[in-house]
Order: C-alpha cells, then sequence, then structure tokens
C-alpha cells in the first residue's frame, strides 16, 4: 500500500522520478521504523556496526530490506540478506550476488544501485528516496517506491555494510492485464 501521501499510482509513469528527502519526512511507517532502529544503534557515533544488528529486533521491516557487504572499499557490492518483499519486487534475482554480476543482466539496475550506494559509502550519512519508476524501465515490477540507504561500519571511518529498507507500489493495471490474458488463453 502506497505511503498516504504518496500520488496514486496505478500505472507506470511516463518517466522516472526520484528525489531525496530527510529521514524525518519520510512517509512509509515500515521506513520510519527502520530509521528510527538505525538511529537507536547509533549510540553517539556517526553509523552503527554490522554486528549491531539483530534480525528479531528488525522484525517490522526484515521482509522489506537487503542487506548489502561492501566489498574492497566499493569496487563492488554483495547481497548478503534480501527480504521477501524486495525478492518479489526485482526481475534479477539478487541474494548472494554482486552489483558486477547483476549488471550484465540488467545494467540500469547495477548502474543506479551502485551510483546510490557508494554516494553513501563515502559520505556515511544515511539517504532517503522517493518518487515513480517510468517506462524508460519497462522491466521493473514497480512503479513508486520510497527507500532509504543507512550506513553500518565497525568504526566511524568506514563504511562497511548497508542498510537499505524499501516499500513499494506495484503496477497493478500490469498485474491486471496479464492475469486477464492468463485467464482468456485457458
Amino acid at each position: 500500500m502506497p505511503p498516504s501521501s504518496a500520488p496514486e499510482f496505478h500505472d507506470t509513469p511516463d518517466q522516472t522520478a526520484v528525489h531525496a528527502v530527510a529521514l524525518d519526512e519520510l512517509d512509509s511507517l515500515v521506513l520510519k521504523l527502520a530509521a528510527e532502529y538505525w538511529r537507536s544503534l547509533c549510540n553517539g557515533r556517526r553509523f552503527p556496526a554490522r554486528a549491531d544488528l539483530h534480525p528479531r529486533d528488525m522484525a517490522g521491516f526484515l521482509r522489506d530490506l537487503f542487506l548489502v557487504r561492501i566489498i574492497d572499499g566499493g569496487a563492488d557490492y554483495e547481497y548478503r540478506i534480501v527480504g521477501d518483499a524486495q525478492a518479489q519486487a526485482y526481475t534479477v534475482p539478487l541474494k548472494g550476488r554482486r552489483i558486477s554480476e547483476i549488471a550484465v543482466a540488467a545494467p540500469w539496475f547495477g548502474h543506479i544501485a551502485a551510483f546510490t550506494y557508494e554516494y553513501v559509502r563515502r559520505s556515511g550519512e544515511p539517504l532517503a528516496l522517493r518518487g515513480g519508476v517510468g517506462r524508460e524501465f519497462p522491466e521493473a515490477k514497480f512503479v513508486y517506491h520510497e527507500s532509504v540507504f543507512l550506513p553500518l561500519g565497525a568504526s566511524d571511518d568506514a563504511v562497511d555494510h548497508l542498510l537499505i529498507v524499501a516499500t513499494n507500489v506495484f503496477n497493478t493495471v500490469s498485474k491486471n492485464a496479464a492475469n486477464r490474458v492468463a485467464r482468456s488463453q485457458h
């Protein structure tokens, strides 16, 4: 379900439009919960460590998350944990795979993900994005998303993992059309 102030997307927008928002301006309750959890783990540090995360404490957003390991100072990124909702949101399987590998099958995804992850890795600051996914990405299963990218690291000097939590609004028009086609073939 889209956040209350999200545009009512029922079909793919003509063009992708994504913008950054402050953590305090997130619409999704799931993302607010994740950001609050991340902040609670900081304990005066710039960001918490990967070891500070506990799955039972993330129950409210576990299915909506990615845990991404940073390889060789940002040379690549590996999806260590992919929540069920995220596994369903992408056409390319992500768990256990690296961005460089995924980019072969989905160059647009690899480029966007690497650029965003690198920004958070270098800055060491959380980033929240929201917006519509346009027709230039025909393989996208969702038409709107709100996402938060939260840095993790054993020291305040280096980010070694990213905790990413996202909510997606799926393209219901395309799904309904696909279901009608499937029913008409039987």
